[in-house]
């Protein structure tokens, strides 16, 4: 695995990566953990492969400014063998700055190796702008 710790410059959001891994596999009795930061007052964001919605901003509960999931496994849809692309959405309607950060654990919820999926921020003045970061997982 290789890490893309490059600024990305995007004409919808302004990307920091620090660590941006393109692919993970999710063996058996792992999990991803997520931990969203959110800047602002009402967060819109969701994590989606083509098949459906698989969290999203509301369904984690009121608005707030710390979030943690823990996706596990079992949540993936099939893939094929390449694996499934999934796409973290996020709105600025109601924020100023998302902290996304993806980390593979084990069962009892150490991180795996280097463990680290996605660590970046995403920011917009703008109210009207949306940003996205996909990666592909593999069960």
């Amino acid at each position: 695995m290789s890490a893309n710790k490059d600024a990305a410059p995007s004409s919808i959001c302004k990307k920091t990566r620090r660590v941006l891994i393109g692919s993970v596999q999710v063996d058996e009795g792992q999990h991803l953990h997520y931990f969203v930061t959110v800047d602002g007052s009402k967060p819109i964001f969701s994590l989606a492969c083509r098949h459906k919605k698989h969290f999203n901003a509301i369904d984690l509960g009121p608005p707030r400014k710390n979030y943690e999931v823990i996706w596990p496994r079992s949540s993936a849809d099939d893939p094929s063998s390449d694996g499934e692309d999934y796409t973290f959405a996020m709105s600025f309607t109601g924020a100023l700055k998302y902290t996304l950060r993806v980390e593979l654990h084990d069962a009892s919820h150490n991180r795996v190796g280097d463990g680290v999926i996605v660590d970046a921020d995403y920011e917009s003045d703008n109210p009207l702008a949306l940003c996205n970061e996909a990666w592909v997982i593999s069960i």
